[in-house]
């Protein structure tokens, strides 16, 4: 049996920025050769900088909590690498803050002030993962703090994601739209079918599977600890 080639953190998200993004962000940048990508980057960059230096993390303990090298992450701070919106996620992970956190002061925050907002349903960025099997939706504003975070998850027939621990205090509550979802947390196991819904702390490893043969969708709302 041929042995696997090692995944290379590095070269995985150096594709992302050619491919994930281009796709993910249509309507918001061409690509990181372009004026709004380079803007982005160096702004996601600076937030990072700016929520690592103010815990005291060094640079070593977010790529092993995030999967992605150093000299990456050094790029990233310095204002010169542009991530895809899952390495955004892995990030906030690592660096135990809010997914929208990292997008402040970004053009992705500016959101219109208006209390009556409609998201038509092509809309929406897109975090997948490399397989293209789970991919989560983002329903809110990510600029707007009023708004709860909420995320639309569709697992592909027998899809498996796990999923590493949140912050300290951090809980999930996910409604089954369609199909069927197991959600695992901990010593803790359930099938849910649609209408269905689960409420659990979400600050140590779970995980989420569509044991079903047809696409899974649920509602996902993350709430952080004050």
């Amino acid at each position: 049996m041929a042995k696997k080639t090692p995944v290379d953190p590095d070269a995985e998200l150096a594709a992302a920025v050619t491919e994930e993004v281009r796709s993910e962000r249509l309507n918001a940048m061409r690509g990181p050769e372009s004026p709004e990508g380079l803007e982005l980057g160096r702004a996601i960059g600076a937030n990072v900088a700016h929520h690592r230096r103010e815990r005291g993390i060094e640079l070593e303990i977010v790529a092993k909590r995030s999967g992605i090298g150093v000299e990456l992450l050094k790029k990233l701070e310095a204002g010169e690498a542009v991530p895809s919106l899952r390495a955004v996620w892995h990030l906030a992970t690592a660096l135990e803050v809010p997914f929208g956190t990292l997008l402040e002061n970004t053009s992705l925050a500016d959101t219109p002030d208006s209390p009556f907002r409609i998201q038509p349903a092509e809309d929406g960025r897109v975090i997948a993962n490399a397989a293209d099997e789970f991919r989560s939706r983002v329903l809110f504003s990510e600029g707007d703090p009023r708004t709860p975070e909420v995320y639309e998850l569709t697992l592909a027939p027998g899809c498996f994601e796990p999923a590493e621990a949140h912050a300290n205090e951090t809980y999930e509550h996910i409604v089954v739209v369609r199909g069927v979802l197991i959600v695992k947390a901990g010593e803790n196991e359930a099938c849910l079918g649609a209408g269905d819904s689960i409420f659990f702390r979400a600050d140590s490893p779970h995980s989420y599977e569509n044991p079903g043969d047809t696409p899974a969708v649920a509602h996902l709302v993350m709430r952080y600890a004050d």
